[in-house]
């Protein structure tokens, strides 16, 4: 705002007419409000120096200011500390921290060897125990089922003695008979007759079951048990037997690995005979040492 456009608008208030009191009120100061004023504005990157990237304008110039300044007083309240503070000062923190690389680091609280080697007995043990509750789980559950239901390539042999192959014989049909060829002997020729539905005392259409053959009295009153739920039964006790079996076995694995770590940090030469193969840990020997 210069002089000239100050007097320009004093000579304007006095052709409008206002109070003189009123301009006195208002005074030189007052008046460059009333004055329009150019707006600078600030001039971008010239397109010759666009390469040099981002001009920076005022604004981004006081946050650089202010992060500066930031980081002087804290960095001269750090100084300061170090200067004054006290070479007998004591913490409890210090215990478990220590300085690394300029820093305070938190010490690593390692377990010694003994308490790794009574961590590893406690762990065989436990595990020990786990194999040994399924290992007669599995041997109680191997006493209920003994797998009759199974296909397997056998016979079942019958003894008899004469007065069983008597009670038991049937006679041949005419039709049976007629188609034979050649005299067998009489012993033969009873056993071939014997009716084996009969013996077993049950149905001839269940003469091919190896286990829960029930009998024809059974038939005759009902009482027995149905056969899809006795299934469903045998299958899931088979489950949990093949379950523990695997189970056990993989406790076992885990058990020797555990002993063979607790004695390979114990003292004493030892040589590796061989790898585990299949799971199993490796193989060592450990050489005799003359004793005192």
């Amino acid at each position: 705002v210069t002089w000239r456009s100050i007097r320009s608008a004093q000579v304007l208030v006095a052709q409008i007419g206002v109070p003189a009191g009123i301009h006195s009120e208002m005074g030189e100061g007052s008046l460059r409000h009333v004055v329009k004023r150019r707006v600078h504005l600030e001039r971008p990157q010239p397109a010759a120096r666009r390469r040099l990237g981002y001009l920076e304008k005022h604004k981004d110039y006081v946050k650089r200011a202010a992060d500066f300044h930031k980081k002087e007083d804290k960095l001269k309240l750090l100084h300061r500390k170090a200067y004054f503070r006290n070479e007998d000062e004591f913490a409890h923190g210090m215990l478990s921290h220590m300085k690394e690389k300029g820093k305070i680091v938190r010490k690593d609280t390692g377990m010694t060897v003994e308490e790794l080697r009574l961590l590893d007995t406690q762990d065989a043990r436990y595990i020990s125990m786990r194999e040994q509750i399924d290992k007669k789980a599995i041997a109680k559950r191997s006493e209920q089922l003994h797998f009759l239901d199974a296909d397997r390539p056998n016979n079942h042999t019958l003894f008899m003695d004469d007065d069983d192959i008597a009670t038991s014989s049937s006679k041949v049909s005419t039709s049976r008979r007629a188609g034979e060829t050649g005299k067998p002997s009489e012993k033969r020729k009873k056993l071939r007759d014997v009716d084996v539905a009969s013996y077993f005392d049950t149905h001839p259409s269940l003469l091919g079951r190896k286990a829960n053959r029930p009998r024809l009295k059974q038939l005759a009153s009902g009482s027995f048990v149905d056969r899809s739920e006795l299934d469903s039964q045998t299958k899931a006790s088979y489950g949990e037997l093949f379950e523990r079996q695997e189970r056990a076995e993989k406790l076992g694995r885990v058990r020797a690995e555990l002993e063979l770590r607790y004695h390979l940090s114990t003292k004493g030469r030892r040589v590796k005979v061989s790898d585990g193969e299949k799971g199993k840990p490796d193989v060592y020997r450990w050489l005799a040492e003359r004793k005192r």
